[in-house]
């Protein structure tokens, strides 16, 4: 009877298998400055930002100049914008040695690891981002304007493992987080934002 690969892979990031395999996590979340005061009055600031966006590399669903928010989404590769640690992988077997080293957060990946019954996977891994981005964008007195960007993150990870024999399995999870958090998938796999969305959001819009 064939092992589940959900098994063989939870074990993996759990350090369990025949192979080297490591998995090391995040660095230690550090906050990431989303919000911005504009020095000119709040119609100015939104007469600026609706342009802008029209050449954006992101897609606009909403926006309301009453309540002030503009509501953008996101959906690709997620490496540039989020954190999910390192894996690095040593495998020896019949066919050789092979070494793998590459962000967990990597969009497409394949790579090798050995179970404890030896057996050599070939496993498939794959990232998708799918980000919801709002934009406040609110008097602050004195002739300013708060701009402040905010992300739900949703994280896909599909993976596909075949053995030798070529019989596959697969599974996906998902999970979310907000700027300045972190979730972590079943396999332990923990994934934060680095910033770099929320920046690249407010560069468009010359912030």
């Amino acid at each position: 009877m064939m092992k589940p690969v959900l098994l063989v892979v939870s074990a993996m990031f759990l350090g369990g298998c025949a192979g080297k395999t490591n998995y090391q996590p995040p660095s230690s979340s550090m906050s990431i400055a989303n919000t911005v005061t504009i020095s000119s009055p709040r119609d100015q600031v939104w007469s600026r930002i609706i342009p802008a966006l029209e050449n954006s590399s992101f897609v606009a669903k909403d926006l309301d100049k009453d309540s002030g928010f503009i509501y953008l989404s996101y959906s690709g590769n997620p490496e540039k914008y989020i954190d999910c640690g390192h894996i690095e992988s040593n495998e020896k077997n019949a066919r050789g040695e092979r070494k793998y080293n590459f962000p967990a957060a990597t969009a497409d990946k394949e790579y090798e690891i050995s179970g404890n019954d030896s057996q050599v996977w070939r496993i498939r891994r794959k990232m998708h981002l799918d980000g919801n981005i709002s934009i406040s964008v609110q008097d602050a007195g004195n002739g300013s304007t708060l701009v402040s960007v905010n992300t739900e993150y949703v994280v896909t990870k599909y993976v596909i493992g075949t053995d030798s024999q070529d019989r596959s399995q697969s599974f996906m999870d998902r999970i979310s987080f907000n700027t300045n958090g972190s979730a972590s998938f079943p396999q332990k796999t923990t994934c934060s934002a680095t910033g770099a969305l929320e920046k690249e959001v407010l560069d468009t819009l010359n912030m």
